[in-house]
């Protein structure tokens, strides 16, 4: 067992075995007129607090509230939670897989079983992600529009598979197949397949309510919105949270422990495991708290916000949750975090590899301009800054002559320093053509924040608090903050704030938004 009694005083976090008069036996953590108290467990000093979240309390019960919440030891409940959700996939390729089976029965002259188990496979792919959203177990009502969207997507999907196999002999059935019969049978499939939601989604609920698959989660903040964020997830198991404790710098009678201040909060996280923090107001400004959470940004925690004026309608629409009248709004992961980060990788691996040899030509080129018209090496290479405060060298096509300022001096327009070839290949931005060289190594990447050296790294994050959050992701040859006109000599204030926002708002898609915005300032163009 694995607990911790914070002291709300310092902060200070210590072990259970150096606390005193803690006991091991099962704990029921009840709340009376807003006070919390633990049977057994939980030992309430003038200045600390003691809470086990490994092994959790046995029994919650709000006092306002006649329902029992049970919560069992962390791991079983999360063991039940992946059983859960493939059993939940596993009723969709039934489903799926079921009429199907029949057609083929019957018609087996115009569909064979190898196309019946590709359809429920693909079928089953394309509605994995409408089963749940985050901790949310999406009912059959709600997802109905998407669920019928997918499976009519996935007979055309199936097709494509099963013509580029036959095109290619691969051992695939050669017999047309008709996509009416298809049609058809799909249709069949979406009562089925809602059945099944049904079944799971009531099989969540029931073991949300007993006490399984369910999450703990932190709140921040210990004002009326905190309080009642935690009654609304202590009403609502079926949302899939349980409040474990709070963490603020107030020392209040609560219905749970703080466990410890706004500025422990990455060293909290790292020791109880917690993986679910809901910002619910707390003391920490706004400035403060955006610093604490960027901090967390590489562990795998959600975040939950509660908006500004949320009574007024202001929410986040159908991103965010509801809990009973409380509106949840996720934090999305940034960056590296995201788990679309690997395709992020993947394309530009793609598409570099793609670029280099299609300028091919023009990179030789541009080599022998510089070569012929200058003494010097063909490629300037420089120290740059990357991701994690990782050093690297750059390349690009040398554009200047040879000095040895080029690491502390900012080279700005109609610079001496520029060679006559410079003065075309820095317009055109041609000279960091080489870069798709560290793309290939995987020191860059086609889109992210441009890379400074380690001189004005160190000056710039002395100066501005949220520079060094640049460097969560890979450095880019173009960025959002590029195709909006900040490079060169311009405000480094607003380039480190459109990075940011680059990075907390990243997608694939913004991505190829970024590149092809990046065209027109190949003429030297600003916006």
């Amino acid at each position: 067992m694995l607990g911790y009694r914070w002291n709300t005083n310092g902060g200070n976090m210590l072990k259970y075995s150096e606390a005193s008069e803690v006991s091991t036996k099962r704990r029921v953590l009840r709340f009376q007129g807003g006070a919390a108290k633990d049977a057994a467990a939980v030992t309430q000093a003038s200045d600390s607090q003691v809470i086990d979240l490994r092994d959790g309390v046995e029994t919650a019960t709000a006092g306002s509230v006649s329902d029992t919440v049970t919560i069992l030891p962390l791991q079983q409940r999360r063991a039940v939670g992946r059983t859960l959700v493939l059993l939940g996939h596993l009723f969709d390729f039934i489903a799926l897989l079921l009429p199907l089976t029949l057609g083929y029965l019957f018609l087996n002259d115009q569909i064979s079983m190898k196309v019946v188990v590709l359809f429920a496979a693909v079928g089953t792919v394309l509605l994995w992600p409408t089963a749940r959203r985050g901790r949310h177990a999406v009912a059959p009502s709600e997802g109905l529009a998407s669920v019928v969207a997918r499976l009519g997507l996935a007979p055309v999907v199936t097709l494509i598979i099963v013509s580029i196999v036959n095109l290619g002999r691969f051992g695939m059935p050669s017999e047309s197949i008709d996509v009416f019969v298809i049609a058809q049978i799909v249709l069949a499939t979406v009562p089925l397949v809602l059945l099944g939601r049904l079944v799971s989604f009531r099989l969540v609920a029931s073991a949300r309510s007993k006490g399984y698959d369910l999450e703990d989660a932190l709140i921040i903040g210990v004002g009326p919105i905190g309080l009642d964020v935690a009654q609304a997830l202590l009403d609502t198991p079926s949302f899939g949270l349980v409040p474990c404790g709070f963490v603020d710098r107030f020392q209040e009678e609560l219905p749970l422990p703080i466990l410890g201040r706004p500025e422990n909060l990455p060293e909290i996280l790292e020791q109880t495991g917690i993986r679910h923090v809901v910002l619910a107001f707390g003391s920490a400004g706004e400035e403060e708290l955006v610093s604490i959470i960027r901090r967390c940004q590489d562990r795998m925690v959600q975040f939950y916000a509660v908006p500004r004026l949320f009574e007024l309608g202001l929410s986040a629409g159908d991103v965010g949750y509801e809990v009973s009248g409380l509106p949840l709004v996720p934090v999305r992961r940034p960056g590296m975090s995201c788990n679309m980060w690997p395709a992020k990788r993947a394309f530009d691996l793609v598409a570099a590899s793609a670029l280099f040899l299609l300028t091919l030509p023009l990179f030789v080129g541009c080599a022998l301009a510089v070569k012929l018209t200058s003494r010097g090496p063909v490629f300037f290479r420089q120290v740059r800054i990357g991701v994690g405060g990782r050093p690297f060298e750059i390349l690009k096509f040398r554009s200047m002559r040879v000095n040895d300022e080029s690491s502390t001096q900012w080279s700005v327009e109609e610079d001496d320093r520029v060679t006559k070839v410079g003065r075309f290949l820095r317009p055109s931005h041609l000279d960091e053509l080489p870069q798709l060289i560290n793309v290939l190594r995987g020191e860059m990447s086609l889109v992210g924040p441009r890379p400074e050296r380690p001189h004005f790294v160190e000056q710039f994050s002395s100066e501005i608090d949220s520079y060094q959050y640049r460097h969560r992701v890979p450095v880019g040859i173009t960025g959002w903050a590029q195709v909006n006109g900040y490079w060169g000599d311009t405000s480094i204030e607003t380039r480190v704030r459109l990075d940011n926002r680059y990075i907390e708002n990243w997608s694939l898609w913004r991505d190829l938004v970024i590149g092809l915005r990046t065209i027109p300032t190949l003429l030297g163009k600003r916006r």
